[in-house]
Formats: C-alpha cells, structure tokens, sequence
C-alpha cells in the first residue's frame, strides 16, 4: 500500500521530466556542434584541454557534452530536489490543512515513521534512476540506426553515474523535509543547493574533484575511460549519512 500511495504522488513529476527530456533531446539536431565554438578559444587553453578537442570531434563525445554535461546535469538534479520535496506531501502530519491529512491517515496505519520514509526514499530512488536511464538511451538507438559510434554500455555508464552519485541531492531534500516546516522553504534551499555547485558552468573543464558534479557529468569515464569509483562511493555515503540523520529527525518528531 505504501508503495502504491508513494507512487500516486510522484508519477505525474515522472512524466513531466520524461517529457521535458524528450524535448530536449528533439532539439539536439538544431542545436550547433560543440567543437566549433570551441575551436575558437583552443588557443588560450591549457596543453591539456588543447589534446582534449580531437576526443570533442566524435559522435559520442557530442553527445556526451551536450546531454551529460550540460542539458541532464542540469535538469536532473533539480528533479531530484523536487521529488525529495513529495515526502513532505506524503507524510507530513504536523502542518495540518491537506497534506497533512494525508500524513495523519498514513500514521494511522499500523506501519512505523521509519518505513513510511524510506519505501517513499527507494520508491523516488528507482524513478531517479530510471528517468536517466531511459531517455539516454534514445542515443545510442538513434546512433546505431544512422551508423554513429554512441554504445549503449557508455550511456548506461553515464546515466548511473549521474544519478547513484546525484543521491545526494534527494537525500538533501528529505532532511530538510524532516527538519523544517515549509515545503516551499525545502524547495528554494534545494535548488539554491544545486547551483551553487553548478555554476560557474564549464563546458569543457573538469568540475573540482570535491564537487558531486564530477562524478555525476561522467568525466572521469569520458577523459580516461575510467569509472570513478572513490567518488562515487563518497557521494552514496554522504546520501546514506544524509538519509540516516533524516530518518532520526523523523521518528523523534512531536505530531
């Protein structure tokens, strides 16, 4: 049953962003190609990103720029953030008005605090992954068709990059959700959160090592064709951390 009111109240941010991603990726064709404009600066750039264009020139690394780098970069973790907001949605009791009726109903059943949290917490999981997943492979389907070089083993590489190592921005969510009584309070934070780190934006430069964003855009795999491991289970770990001290708040909470 959790399971199901947990999906009644995130499937329709599901079809949206699903929407939103098809869009942009019908836009692609119209959009001009990377290298172009950024054969224009090569001359004031380092010995390293000068030995970095020729890898800018193929399909896969276009592809590569404009969708993992760029456009889902961008847009995902700012669904996430919002998906993370659902919780407050789905078992709030102590606002009162709708959303909490809809808490005090959920706690009237004979399941706990903790298990109302995290089925809503692996329910929006499992969505996250799937929404980077599935669009993604809409290239390597169109470049197979017209005989480009994207695989499908990459794209599948990216897209869990992106979105195991973004968990921590709807873990983020859900401990604001816990600690704070405003939806929109939750919400503002979480994206303010997401650019902070975002910006500036750099379209051919490595983000820090310490920014999420450098696992989560797939560099590390794309310059050296290697999966960054200690990164990616740092982020989990700060995720996991962040849902834990979510959860404690949660279950010590005064209704």
């Amino acid at each position: 049953m959790l399971w199901r009111k947990s999906w009644r109240e995130t499937w329709f941010m599901v079809l949206v962003f699903l929407g939103m991603a098809l869009l942009f990726i019908a836009w692609r064709p119209l959009v001009a190609p990377w290298v172009s404009p950024l054969e224009e600066g090569a001359p004031t750039w380092s010995e390293d990103l000068r030995r970095l264009l020729p890898l800018l020139r193929s399909h896969q690394s276009s592809v590569w720029s404009y969708w993992f780098k760029l456009m889902l970069l961008m847009m995902w973790p700012m669904y996430a953030v919002a998906q993370g907001v659902t919780l407050y949605v789905a078992s709030c009791p102590w606002m009162g008005g709708g959303p909490g009726a809809a808490g005090l109903f959920t706690f009237s059943l004979p399941v706990s605090r903790r298990r109302v949290l995290l089925t809503h917490a692996a329910l929006v999981g499992v969505e996250l992954v799937l929404v980077a997943i599935a669009p993604s492979l809409i290239f390597p389907i169109v470049s197979h068709l017209t005989g480009g070089n994207v695989t499908f083993g990459s794209t599948l590489v990216y897209a869990l990059l992106l979105s195991l190592g973004g968990m921590i921005f709807p873990a983020f969510s859900y401990l604001l959700t816990a600690v704070f009584n405003s939806q929109w309070k939750v919400f503002v934070i979480g994206i303010v959160f997401v650019f902070t780190l975002f910006f500036p934006i750099r379209l051919v430069e490595e983000y820090p090592w310490w920014n999420v964003y450098h696992v989560m855009s797939g560099e590390t795999y794309f310059r050296y064709g290697k999966i960054p491991w200690l990164g990616l289970l740092a982020s989990l770990a700060v995720s996991t951390a962040m849902m834990f001290a979510a959860v404690r708040i949660y279950e010590r909470r005064d209704f």
